[in-house]
């Protein structure tokens, strides 16, 4: 008898030396909820006193608040059914302090599930607190690229699969699909959706992921709607570890629109909106540079003036004259293809660029220019409308043609020649020219 009693006091110090130095609490409640035993580690976490089992006290003191510990009360129903329950709760020391724990709970004997209960506590405090905390973190995060003014993509480091996106993205794009759609999704499925040039972009940039090749950088698209996008895009990178991709899209519509008035301000002439003699000149060396260079095509150069156009002023005004002008530009570029183009160098005098033309070509699309000026009517108020003619000198440029300045001068020379010859007439320039028609 008394070494059967021996024995199990013995077993009963193993089991208990083994819980208390074991890195886990152990509690140990009744069905009602009340601690019946706690383990020295759970003892002192809980400010009871470790030398003498616990009074009967409420499992309620342990919860951070009276919801909390009506929330658990269904895991004690569970433990009925299954005998065995687990879950992380958040519970509060002795200290006052809460923390967060692994808990398991077992019944003490599974033919009882009216019986106590062996909860099991590890303390997961810390993995809680930063899981919670890198939740936040990336609650944040989903808030600022949202909220952001551009469009956001982001790739992981095998540009495979779309870690984030947001709203502006989807709308800036045209993209038929909501940002729920895209993130966790592979970037192909966006890809499909993009302009070619976007398209080709983003492709080429994730193929570059996790390779020393790709490198930050700024493009300019045109999209077919006529929207412009200034797309950002780098590799994520940190301590030499590839992160992934960011894109970042800003729509810079506006400022090329601005952009373009600007320059349109500045290479037109102010009266007739044709290129001013600065811009046009620009040009026109830009073309007899590629030609030079065999990079592009024949052009020919017209000298363009209105006939007695002093006269006009003298009779009508200049605001009439200026009308007249008005009306010569609109019906010239109205004859005018889209690589051809039109400058006033000054007064009356203006000049037409023609791309591509051979001699006879040239001339017979001056002829036509003539004619149109000839059938032109200007209204004025009380007045018979006003008629009024031009002359032209053409001037085919040659990949011998070293210079704008002579160009100009052999067309000004054939532009003379018609007005000496009688005006309203077309005359092309030829070494014949005589110097006296040239002056």
């Amino acid at each position: 008898m008394h070494s059967d009693i021996q024995e199990r006091v013995d077993q009963t110090h193993l089991v208990s030396a083994l819980l208390d130095r074991g890195s886990a609490l152990v509690l140990v409640a009744s069905h009602e909820r009340q601690m019946v035993y706690a383990n020295q580690r759970a003892a002192e976490y809980f400010g009871l006193d470790p030398r003498r089992p616990p009074e009967p006290l409420s499992f309620r003191v342990m919860h951070g608040s009276q919801e909390s510990f009506e929330r658990f009360g269904p895991l004690y129903q569970r433990l009925k059914i299954e005998g065995v329950v687990r879950a992380e709760w958040e519970l509060r020391g002795g200290d006052g302090r809460l923390c967060w724990f692994d808990m398991q709970g077992t019944l003490l004997d599974p033919s009882d599930p009216e019986g106590n209960v062996i909860w099991t506590l590890f303390d997961v405090d810390a993995r809680h607190r930063a899981e919670a905390e890198l939740a936040q973190t990336r609650l944040r995060m989903e808030a600022v690229i949202d909220r952001f003014p551009s469009g956001i993509l982001v790739s992981d480091s095998r540009g495979q699969t779309i870690l984030a996106a947001n709203d502006m993205l989807v709308s800036m794009l045209d993209v038929p699909l909501p940002v729920s759609d895209l993130v966790g999704q592979r970037l192909q499925h966006l890809v499909e959706h993009l302009p070619a040039d976007l398209a080709e972009l983003v492709n080429a940039d994730a193929q570059c992921a996790g390779q020393a090749v790709g490198e930050p950088g700024r493009m300019l698209y045109a999209l077919p709607s006529g929207r412009h996008l200034e797309v950002d895009r780098w590799p994520l990178r940190k301590d030499q570890r590839d992160l992934g991709w960011c894109w970042v899209f800003h729509d810079v519509t506006d400022y090329k629109q601005r952009e373009s008035q600007l320059e349109a301000l500045a290479t037109s002439d102010p009266l007739t909106g044709a290129r001013n003699r600065r811009a046009f000149l620009a040009q026109m060396d830009m073309k007899l540079e590629r030609l030079r260079l065999g990079m592009g095509r024949s052009f020919a150069l017209i000298m363009l003036d209105v006939d007695h156009f002093k006269r006009v002023n003298d009779t009508y005004g200049h605001a009439v004259g200026d009308e007249v002008l008005k009306h010569l530009v609109v019906a010239v570029t109205k004859e005018l293809r889209k690589e051809d183009m039109l400058g006033r160098l000054g007064g009356e005098e203006f000049a037409v660029l023609l791309a591509g033309l051979d001699q006879d070509v040239a001339l017979k699309r001056a002829e036509s220019l003539r004619q149109t000026v000839e059938r032109l009517r200007v209204e004025v108020p009380g007045q018979a409308p006003i008629r009024f003619t031009v002359s032209l000198g053409v001037c085919v440029v040659a990949h011998s043609d070293v210079s704008v300045a002579l160009c100009l001068e052999r067309a000004d020379a054939a532009m003379y020649h018609a007005k000496r010859h009688g005006r309203n007439r077309v005359t092309c320039w030829s070494p014949s020219l005589s110097e006296l028609d040239a002056a």
